[in-house]
């Protein structure tokens, strides 16, 4: 009997595809290996705390936080204030970002350098990331006092005590760090690198192509008011998942109860370290847009066919006042000022979530009139 022989034209398919395929397995061990040469982006990877901005990238200082290097031994006579928070510590960037607005109007009021207000945040983190910052970064400048801004619209719900979020290549992903392994120093993900790496890059490509093609439809609209960072679809898109945390009936069903216990496990935690060393510590609650802008909480409504009397759209802000007053945190809740002045001016940039230069000033002020005193005693 004649040995069996592999058809040609397998041979000729398959050759290619093993090729192919040994090909994609190199490059992908080359990313994994490579990475922390071949990636030298915005952020970078962080043992301890996932990931944080690059050192003296984009004007980052030694820290990678959105500021000037400032010595870590303050002069005597200044009085030190650590502004902790997450993206809003990036927005309006270095000169505009309320961090330095607040620090302009003390120089103002003194007639002189009298406070430093250091600026240290992180984009993409919440409370209990920020308290890693804190211990292994924060602390290190010796402040008098540690403001934490907290941000209304997703610092509970990005809350997971289980996620660690790392960068790959400049990109975010989240893992689970019960289970996070590490290769040569850095964490294996569950999924392809160079797959992630181009379906990002995707993604951010569709995005800007959606949000290019927004203004060009915008009517007759200055065009600065129809340059959004993200397209309308996007934008409300976004809102409506940070809507779900206003649910009544999430609330009372507790989806959301192991983020807020973690939330508060943070910040409790932040307390009696600060505490511990004698600084003071005041918490700043930051208002989402929909809580601030009318027009788009109907928005939202319409869009999404929600029904008004199931939701609380303050529930973030009650939740997280009623915990402060229990634990004698100090607070400022910048909800009713940013509502009320936002009636006649627009606070927030253009489909992004944060802050424009408006809003920024508006939230040095009210942080200055509050911390006035404290500076002063």
């Amino acid at each position: 009997m004649a040995p069996y022989r592999t058809p040609r034209i397998v041979r000729f398919i398959a050759f290619p595809i093993i090729i192919a395929f040994l090909c994609i397995l190199l490059l992908e061990v080359l990313m994994i290996v490579l990475e922390p040469y071949l990636s030298k982006g915005f952020y970078q990877y962080d043992p301890d705390l996932g990931f944080r901005v690059r050192p003296y990238m984009r004007n980052t200082n030694r820290f990678g936080f959105n500021d000037r290097d400032y010595p870590l031994r303050k002069d005597a006579g200044t009085f030190r204030i650590l502004v902790v928070s997450d993206s809003f510590n990036w927005a309006g960037g270095l000169e505009g970002n309320y961090t330095a607005l607040l620090e302009k109007k003390f120089e103002e009021y003194y007639g002189g350098h009298r406070v430093d207000i250091i600026n240290a945040g992180y984009p993409g983190t919440h409370t209990a990331e920020q308290l890693a910052m804190l211990k292994k970064y924060g602390l290190q400048y010796n402040p008098d006092l540690v403001f934490l801004g907290f941000f209304a619209g997703n610092d509970f719900i990005d809350a997971d005590p289980d996620r660690k979020r790392i960068i790959v290549y400049d990109t975010y992903i989240d893992i689970d760090k019960r289970y996070e392994i590490t290769l040569l120093g850095y964490p294996i993900i569950p999924k392809s690198r160079l797959f992630h790496f181009v379906t990002q890059k995707y993604k951010i490509y569709r995005e800007l192509a959606k949000a290019r093609r927004d203004r060009q439809t915008g009517g007759n609209a200055p065009r600065e008011e129809r340059r959004g960072t993200f397209s309308e679809e996007t934008f409300l898109n976004i809102e409506r998942i940070r809507f779900e945390f206003c649910s009544l009936e999430s609330y009372h069903t507790k989806v959301f109860g192991d983020r807020i216990d973690y939330i508060f496990q943070s910040i409790s935690e932040m307390k009696d370290l600060l505490d511990s060393k004698n600084i003071q510590f005041v918490v700043g609650i930051y208002p989402d847009e929909f809580q601030v802008n009318g027009d788009l909480l109907d928005q939202l409504f319409e869009k999404f066919d929600i029904k008004r009397e199931d939701y609380d759209t303050e529930l973030m802000q009650k939740i997280l006042r009623e915990y402060l007053a229990l634990k004698g945190v100090p607070y400022i809740d910048f909800l009713d000022e940013f509502r009320r002045n936002g009636r006649e001016t627009r606070l927030y940039l253009l489909r992004d979530t944060h802050w424009n230069d408006a809003g920024h000033e508006l939230a040095a002020e009210i942080m200055f009139r509050y911390l006035l005193s404290t500076v002063e005693r």
